[in-house]
């Protein structure tokens, strides 16, 4: 079952802040470290990435990639959400994610 999210920007008192969408496709384990210097520039960004299952074949690998991933998000006040296999979306803690399907 896939869920389908609303994303809308909540406006922060006193800041303003542009928002950055990017989209990268991760094809080796030694692109992370690139795609975690996003994270260390304090950008509001939403960031789509693909884990390339062809390039990563080793599902270890890409589950390592993954929970590292993972860690320098939380760690830099992201939400990370998994969309299929392949895909993840990083939005940063400003983005309200609305799931469509439970609006009553």
């Amino acid at each position: 079952m896939q869920i389908q999210a609303k994303l809308k920007h909540t406006e922060i008192p006193g800041e303003k802040e542009q928002m950055c969408l990017k989209n990268i496709c991760i094809h080796s384990h030694s692109q992370l470290s690139d795609v975690l210097d996003i994270f260390s520039r304090k950008e509001c960004i939403i960031l789509i990435a693909r884990i390339s299952s062809t390039s990563i074949k080793d599902p270890e690998t890409r589950i390592d990639l993954v929970n590292e991933l993972y860690k320098h998000a939380i760690k830099n006040n992201y939400t990370v959400f998994l969309q299929g296999e392949e895909r993840i979306v990083v939005v940063h803690k400003s983005v309200k994610v609305e799931d469509i399907f439970n609006r009553k």
